[in-house]
């Protein structure tokens, strides 16, 4: 039977990239390989399809995926950049990892069949994320409205992906030509008729009135981003008939039939090309719009990061100043004392000296005083007490040396420098908090005093948390509930850091390091 408790044993791990980095993570010691590839390029910003792992040297294949790696304590895992041709990862479904059917856009602009979806939606209970990057794919509203497969069904459908996946089935083949009863080899493909031909049916092509004018390629040197350039959409409603108008208000191509029946009312239909050339102009006004809205932000960025180096640098200007200041004191302070104890010691050298001489005596006379016999004793008794009278005599004659020096560090004054240090330095600001849009400004406002209050509470191992308001790993919607597992964390000594747990999503049920109180952010709060 499989040990619980070394199921459940958290490890670190590295996550080697191409370029030498390293991304540590924290994660139980058997763990699902597709949620540390998701929790790691959704880290590093990377395309889930150009990702490929390698443990201990060996690839680990896309199918390897449900596995589970036995993982110790301080493994490697190597990533390895795919080098797959550009139609290849246009065409291949991240989730089946075959050619899309039915591709559709998700709203985070990750793309999977339409199928794959459905089945995913349906195992997360209606509520799962994107199988890339975990973002909603259904919006709360939609959520629990009706059949799933209605609501996947409403997702736009890439056309140009379909149509690039169909024109590589048609260049895979077979090359038959579509005119001759028997199965002759086509050598060329019309793009107006959308078929094949041999070689005596593209000469009668090239010379009947009604094809003479159509655009014909080899099939050797058809590909597959060309063939889908100049595939004719087809109707929405009518997949035989060619769609030859755009309505704008259903936003959808129409054959003539259709909007003689459904559309001759609808304000706006106009031809594809002059539809499309509008459009175009649309969406490269409002692209560049947004582009210029990035270079703003950019350069907000850029001058904060300018404005908390010049802080830095400030400060670590001052603080060596001071830090010079105080070594010099220190040093001028030990050379006064060194003065004072050279000039000190040298007046006391005489002393030292007499001193000596008297100890040294005094020893004699307590030996000859306990040792001796009487006679030996007398005779020296005159030669002893005449050594000692000069003793006394000289030590009378040197002046006493009494030292009552000390050093002027007044605890008051040491007390206002310490205050004084501690207030240098603080941070000032124009306004506490700024904003770079209507939407920015409404999602990070300061919450009340009661409500920051509520926030500034001290977490605990084991506590249930959600996202707080201050929420900034860009995926406001979704991660929690989790679980507080470490209390402080690896991050040092550092406050306000806690490491959680989230039960589904948030970084794939990986553990994640967030604020919760630090540095005037808050990103959790109490489930």
């Amino acid at each position: 039977m499989e040990d619980n408790n070394s199921a459940s044993q958290h490890i670190n791990l590295k996550v080697k990239g191409r370029d030498d980095s390293v991304v540590h993570f924290k994660i139980k010691k058997k763990t699902p390989f597709r949620k540390l590839l998701v929790a790691y390029c959704n880290r590093e910003d990377i395309p889930r399809e150009a990702v490929r792992f390698c443990f201990e040297g060996n690839p680990i294949k896309d199918e390897d995926t449900p596995a589970v790696l036995e993982l110790e304590d301080g493994d490697s895992i190597d990533v390895r950049q795919q080098h797959t041709g550009l139609t290849r990862r246009k065409t291949e479904c991240p989730v089946c990892h075959d050619d899309f059917t039915n591709p559709k856009l998700l709203p985070c602009n990750h793309l999977a069949c339409r199928d794959c979806v459905l089945s995913w939606l349906q195992k997360e209970g209606g509520q799962g994320g994107c199988p890339l990057c975990r973002a909603p794919i259904l919006f709360s509203t939609q959520q629990g409205q009706g059949q799933l497969a209605t609501m996947v069904d409403s997702l736009p459908t890439d056309r140009v992906t379909a149509a690039l996946v169909e024109s590589q089935r048609v260049i895979k083949g077979p090359h038959i030509c579509a005119m001759c009863q028997s199965n002759v080899a086509a050598t060329s493909y019309c793009f107006a008729c959308s078929i094949k031909l041999c070689k005596t049916c593209t000469r009668y092509h090239q010379k009947l009135p009604v094809s003479k004018d159509h655009s014909l390629e080899q099939i050797s040197k058809l590909t597959a981003e060309r063939l889908a350039a100049n595939r004719k959409a087809t109707c929405n409603n009518h997949s035989d008939r060619p769609a030859e108008l755009y309505c704008s208000a259903h936003q959808e191509l129409i054959c003539m039939m259709c909007y003689h029946t459904d559309h001759s009312s609808c304000p706006e239909v106009k031809a594809i090309t002059d539809a499309a050339r509008k459009k175009r102009t649309e969406l490269t006004q409002q692209s560049q719009r947004l582009k210029e809205k990035g270079e703003e932000f950019a350069k907000q960025i850029k001058t904060a990061q300018d404005r908390f180096e010049d802080m830095h640098r400030k400060a670590n200007d001052a603080f060596d100043n001071i830090q010079e200041s105080v070594e010099k004191r220190r040093q001028e302070v030990h050379d006064l004392i060194q003065t004072d104890e050279d000039e000190t010691m040298t007046a006391l050298s005489a002393v030292k000296k007499i001193s000596a001489a008297m100890t040294s005596q005094s020893g004699n006379i307590d030996h000859l005083v306990k040792s001796a016999p009487d006679d030996a004793f007398l005779q020296t008794l005159e030669q002893l007490k005449s050594r000692l009278d000069d003793l006394e005599t000289e030590s009378g004659t040197t002046a006493e040396v009494k030292y009552d020096g000390d050093i002027g560090l007044d605890s008051k004054q040491l007390t206002r420098l310490k205050s004084n240090l501690a207030k240098l330095g603080t941070i000032q600001k124009k306004q506490k908090q700024t904003s770079t849009s209507t939407k920015a400004s409404s999602a990070t406002a300061t919450p009340s005093s009661a409500r920051r209050a509520a926030l500034e509470i001290t977490l605990h191992v084991g506590d249930r948390v959600m996202p707080g308001l201050d929420w900034v790993h860009g995926n406001e919607n979704g991660g929690g509930p989790g679980t507080v597992t470490a209390v402080p964390t690896r991050r040092g000594k550092t406050p306000g850091w806690v490491d959680v747990q989230w039960d589904n999503g948030g970084g794939g049920g990986l553990e994640w390091t967030y604020r919760n109180g630090a540095a005037g952010r808050f990103e959790l709060e109490l489930a």
